[in-house]
């Protein structure tokens, strides 16, 4: 376990104090979270797999996120650390859990920017296709990528409180103009009460397996502003219920994007898995092929405000772990203008461009890119809620504060878990996708041996954590 931690002041410099409000974390997390770009492009795939039991299915995964959320919020109630789920693993379990949950956490906000930038790409270029009916190659895409992750490293680089305002004002906007699409397609339709979804026609379990691994991806980020924890105001007390009331309300939106688009599919016999644009294809059934556009654009400003949230809470992860010599001393550097973990998100951008425009000129295309690397994120979410939903009763049992109900939210969170990682890999995928674990394990595997090289060095700073002992 953990021993008792004194912080020091890093060399490097510090985040700023008491810098970020509530609304401000919040927008941290529904920025990460994509509701626009979930409902966009996850929700049309998910209802094809589920069909009218794809509501249900997802208020169970949500509910499995509620219990992630109280196991973090063990330590988000405790202490706040940048390092987030790597802190709070290593508070539990020791150092070597604590790089194994931040590597984890940080394949997966490089992930999720890499991917969030492929789909802005992926929309932007169909928009641009409809004008001048030019499909753009490689080159173009590539320039595209560049454009858009500069654009999105921009603002996290230079404050922290722009970045979020970005998202903020980014998923408000997509969250609305998709409300008015799925609006007026109910009202033209005459579908507010689709008796199916009701009563469940044509489920069953194996409909539900299908379903499944897609719904849990759709509200993975919940938890990333704890990232925030040491830049936020009152961070144990705001970050525990910013969380849930970032969750709930996601959750709702994204639930009447299910319900709704399952009615509209059915009243219209809609193909919504046989386009690559299905709100556009709602938007031109029901005579409105401008919001069509505009909803590919909506879809692309949420997916930009995800990779805004991947880059502030990746940088941060790697900053808390440069810093506590779990990785490179050189990442775990403040910029001494902007208070920001500047050379971690140097880092982000060279991946989240490089490893796109790789898979470009390799041929490998827009679609296939989004699908991959979406799924390495999901690895990397998973591997970090596992081990804190694991640190949180032994945390609290070395503190003699574990309750009964702490064990079994524990045992219940990693069976569903457990149960959503097997999902990913059994049956074996076929194609590329059977690759993807074992990429995920070299990069663990890599990140580990980085981190067991890092720590040979004196380390100038160790990260913060409560004694894990009651005080007296």
């Amino acid at each position: 376990m953990a021993s008792s931690l004194t912080p020091h002041v890093p060399s490097g410099g510090v985040l700023r104090k008491n810098y970020l409000s509530a609304i401000e974390n919040i927008a941290q997390s529904i920025g990460t979270i994509g509701p626009v770009a979930n409902a966009g492009t996850v929700v049309p795939l998910l209802i094809y797999r589920s069909g009218n039991g794809t509501w249900l299915l997802f208020l169970g995964v949500l509910v499995a996120f509620w219990l992630v959320s109280r196991s973090i919020g063990v330590f988000a109630t405790r202490f706040a650390s940048a390092g987030s789920l790597s802190a709070y693993a290593e508070a539990g379990l020791g150092r070597r859990f604590g790089s194994f949950a931040g590597w984890s956490y940080a394949v997966a906000m490089i992930f999720v920017v890499t991917s969030s930038g492929i789909s802005v790409v992926y929309y932007l270029a169909m928009v641009i296709s409809h004008f001048t009916a030019h499909v753009l190659g490689p080159a173009g895409l590539s320039a595209l990528i560049l454009g858009v992750v500069l654009l999105a490293w921009w603002p996290s680089y230079h404050d922290i409180k722009l970045s979020t305002k970005v998202m903020l004002v980014t998923e408000a906007t997509s969250i609305l103009l998709i409300t008015v699409i799925l609006g007026i397609a109910m009202h033209r339709s005459h579908q507010w009460v689709d008796r199916a979804q009701l009563h469940l026609e044509g489920t069953s379990f194996a409909k539900y397996q299908l379903g499944f691994v897609l719904t849990f991806m759709m509200l993975s980020g919940f938890e990333s502003m704890t990232t925030l924890g040491e830049e936020a105001k009152t961070a144990t007390s705001t970050l525990p219920r910013a969380m849930l009331f970032c969750l709930l309300p996601v959750s709702l939106f994204i639930l009447a994007c299910i319900y709704g688009l399952t009615a509209v599919s059915h009243r219209l016999n809609l193909a919504l898995d046989q386009t690559a644009a299905p709100l556009d294809l709602v938007a031109q059934s029901i005579g409105h092929p401008t919001l069509g556009l505009l909803s590919s654009l909506a879809i692309a400003a949420s997916c930009f405000g995800c990779a805004l949230g991947g880059f502030n809470a990746g940088s941060r992860v790697l900053f808390s772990m440069g810093r506590g010599r779990q990785v490179w001393a050189y990442l775990g550097s403040v910029h001494p203008k902007n208070g920001t973990p500047y050379r971690a998100l140097d880092l982000l951008a060279v991946i989240a461009v490089a490893v796109p425009v790789a898979m470009i000129y390799l041929g490998v295309t827009m679609a296939d890119a989004m699908d991959y690397t979406l799924q390495l994120a999901t690895f990397g979410f998973l591997g970090g809620y596992l081990a804190v939903c694991v640190a949180a009763p032994v945390y609290l049992a070395a503190r003699a504060e574990l309750k009964a109900s702490t064990i079994l939210t524990a045992v219940v969170t990693v069976a569903i878990l457990g149960a959503v990682l097997v999902m990913t890999i059994v049956p074996v995928p076929t194609g590329t996708d059977r690759f993807l674990p074992y990429i995920f394990v070299g990069m663990i595997a890599t990140g580990m041996m980085i981190s067991r090289l890092s720590a040979r060095h004196p380390p100038g700073y160790e990260p913060s954590a409560p004694d894990p002992k009651p005080a007296n």
